[in-house]
């Protein structure tokens, strides 16, 4: 007898990525195959108005939430972690062991914020997580370590730090499955390397995974994982989008986009239905938005013309990828 195995999804968030968070599972959550999904949300440092405001602003969305102490990752909160856009919240992924069953037959499906479901997620959901390690698709910035410059002369110098083979790629840590006794034990490991090491992880906790679990991990197709600079390197006929993730600073609730246009109306209502004055979002000036958008085309023009040899390399790239991953 064939036991089944189950998928439970996991968010983390902050109040910075509420609304976010919520619209990403509201995109989950539209797909038949979604609805009866098992969806945990773990909240970070929220205060008690904070918790209670997510808490009625995701009450149709049926989700399970967590709320954790900052406390508990501020070992982590010092002048070794590097300042980006992302937040140490996203570190939260790692206590996930301590709110789940401890079930053999459980998989855990991670999913960042930031993130748009623009087909079914059923495949996804339905594929068995590996025995070792974890499903991961591969970071925007592995296409840069044979670029010439300093791009390609940063990325490669993180790369060996993290002592990352290049063999077996660079993955992005925004959409994982994984077992979850394997995650007990990748998120034990990546704490202690985080602790040993958070001054050389330039991205957290995609830093400590890829250190960790690099050499272990399936790759999954870029089209679960398609991340806004893939737009500009025209690879969406290659693989065709599934779960976008819109990685970089620049997000479609500040404006808008020709990377993420096709769901924009629909990702800007959700957004609006969702907003609270207890989790404002950033949004770009009129002058702002003009002169990103203008910035896009140029990238764009850019690519096709006097970087065209470097982006048919990427295209190359992408399209063994796809050959080279599972879905």
């Amino acid at each position: 007898m064939t036991l089944t195995r189950t998928t439970e999804v996991f968010y983390t968030t902050d109040k910075g990525f509420a609304v976010p968070t919520i619209a990403s599972i509201k995109s989950l959550r539209n797909w038949p195959s979604a609805k009866d999904l098992s969806i945990n949300v773990v909240t970070l440092g929220m205060n008690d108005a904070e918790f209670d405001a997510f808490k009625g602003l995701s009450s149709d969305l049926n989700i399970n939430l967590h709320a954790v102490s900052s406390e508990r990752l501020s070992a982590f909160n010092d002048e070794r972690f590097k300042r980006t856009h992302v937040p140490y919240s996203t570190l939260a992924r790692f206590l996930i062991p301590a709110l789940v069953r401890n079930d053999e037959l459980l998989d855990l499906l991670y999913i960042d914020g930031d993130t748009w479901f623009v087909q079914d997620p059923k495949p996804l959901l339905d594929i068995q997580a590996p025995k070792v390690g974890l499903l991961a698709s591969e970071d925007q910035s592995y296409f840069y370590m044979d670029d010439f410059g300093s791009t390609g002369r940063n990325v490669k110098s993180y790369f060996n730090d993290i002592a990352v083979d290049r063999t077996k790629g660079y993955f992005n840590a925004g959409v994982i499955k994984c077992r979850a006794t394997e995650w007990v034990r990748i998120s034990a490991d990546c704490l202690s390397f985080l602790r040993s090491n958070l001054s050389i992880c330039r991205y957290h906790d995609q830093s400590a995974l890829n250190a960790i679990a690099g050499t272990t991990r399936t790759r999954l197709s870029p089209a679960w994982n398609f991340q806004t600079t893939y737009w500009g390197w025209n690879v969406s006929a290659i693989a065709e989008p599934k779960l976008l993730h819109f990685v970089g600073g620049a997000k479609p609730w500040m404006g808008l986009l020709n990377a993420w246009s096709g769901i924009y109306p629909e990702y800007s209502d959700v957004i609006r239905s969702r907003s609270h004055h207890l989790f404002p979002l950033r949004v770009w000036d009129p002058q702002d938005q003009i002169k990103l958008l203008n910035e896009e085309r140029l990238s764009i023009l850019k690519n096709r013309s006097i970087y065209l040899h470097r982006t048919l390399h990427r295209r190359r790239q992408f399209r063994k990828l796809v050959a080279t991953s599972i879905l």
